[in-house]
């Protein structure tokens, strides 16, 4: 059963106080003639080589579609504020979007032409309010009403570096940000003042799960004007999957019981803490894997060679680390068969490594246009087939000591 939410009024109030306090003495300093867009021109102009495309891959969270599988993930084990998430997205939309309706007002671009170093689309009208610094301090609001307090800061500073990209890329003045910033936790109280009073929990969930759902369906094809950017667009695959997974979760609880979903949320958090384990070795091997390589080939060994040596030289290191560190808890078997079957699991997950990135770059046009997709699925694959024949067969305990461990 769902309880109805009771919001924190004064939260609500202290947040909306200094929200407006610190907005409306930002926009009365930017209002002074010519200060905005001096301070755009600051921003802009500079050249920021590597970190361009740190600037675009931020700007594109922005975006509804890129926001939202991240509010899913905040509220997940909220069911009860699901129904203000969704008004609240609502009142957001309806600000932002009122605001561009009402407020006639040129882009940067418009006003300042070649000036203005664009990066991505070309926009010339409806500047103010920032839809995209709104959507980003939505988030942040309804963090800062409802979320945990350690997450407070890195989520306003997360918002205020999505904002400060919509200059980067070109697309807003300095003040559009501070409207957009402002209606947003506006929207995000609203939101949830009004979500505390009509309260349709059901009505909230269903959303939440059709929402996420448009995600998982659009996302994949999605141009927010960055797609051809590669990081962007594996970005997108990510949230993607992100939200579906969330969707699956949510479907759970509403099928299983309490005491079935106690033991799922064991299990994961256990196995998650040991993938994490068993991905910060195989980091390390990499290193390991690149250090033998470079000292070979260095010392004149031909690099083919050097490469299949430095292969087992890191897989060997993993097998050992994985044995000391990831399953530690595992009672130690006998040294040499054990460290056989980790290279022979390598083997075979090369095989499945190597194999996934031919069929997909070969059979499959998308993955032909991106081979670094390809390559990261064939990683993957062999990543999680190495996790699951380490846990099970490799380092695999007895139904006794699995239930000793839970």
């Amino acid at each position: 059963m769902l309880l109805p939410y009771s919001p924190d009024l004064k939260k609500a109030a202290v947040v909306t106080s200094l929200a407006t306090l610190l907005m409306l003495s930002i926009a009365t300093l930017l209002i002074q003639p010519g200060l905005n867009k001096h301070w755009f021109m600051m921003i802009n102009d500079v050249d920021y080589g590597f970190f361009t495309a740190f600037w675009i891959w931020l700007t594109s969270f922005g975006d509804g579609f890129f926001l939202y599988p991240i509010a899913m993930m905040f509220f997940i084990r909220s069911p009860g504020k699901y129904w203000l998430l969704i008004l609240t997205m609502l009142v957001g939309a309806l600000f932002l979007n009122g605001g561009k309706a009402l407020i006639s007002s040129a882009r940067p671009l418009a006003e300042l032409h070649d000036a203005v170093r664009v990066l991505g689309p070309a926009l010339r009208a409806d500047s103010m309010p920032s839809g995209h610094t709104g959507t980003i301090f939505l988030l942040a609001g309804l963090v800062l009403l409802h979320g945990r307090k350690f997450l407070a800061l890195p989520v306003l500073i997360f918002a205020l570096l999505v904002a400060i990209s919509r200059i980067v890329v070109g697309a807003h003045w300095p003040l559009d940000l501070v409207a957009g910033a402002w209606l947003g936790i506006l929207a995000a109280v609203i939101g949830s003042f009004i979500g505390s009073r009509i309260i349709l929990p059901k009505l909230g969930r269903c959303l939440f799960i059709v929402l996420g759902l448009l995600c998982v369906l659009v996302l994949p094809q999605y141009d927010n004007g960055y797609r051809d950017q590669l990081y962007v667009l594996i970005t997108q695959y990510l949230l993607a999957l992100l939200a579906l997974a969330l969707i699956f979760w949510e479907l759970a609880q509403l099928l299983l019981r309490q005491e079935q979903m106690q033991e799922i949320e064991q299990w994961l958090k256990i196995t998650a803490q040991r993938f994490l384990k068993f991905g910060l070795v195989g980091s390390s091997g990499f290193i390991v894997d690149l250090g033998s390589y470079t000292l070979m080939t260095l010392a004149g060994t031909p690099h083919l060679l050097a490469r299949a040596i430095s292969y087992w030289v890191s897989a060997s290191w993993n097998w050992f680390w994985n044995r000391k560190y990831t399953f530690a808890h595992i009672p130690k078997g006998n040294k040499l068969t054990q460290w056989l079957k980790y290279l022979l699991m390598c083997l075979f997950s090369f095989v499945l490594n190597w194999g996934a990135y031919y069929l997909l770059t070969t059979h499959v046009d998308f993955f032909a246009d991106y081979k670094q997709l390809g390559l990261i699925a064939g990683v993957a694959i062999g990543m999680f087939f190495n996790f699951t024949v380490a846990s099970r067969v490799i380092f695999s305990v007895d139904d006794t000591q699995k239930s000793r461990e839970v």
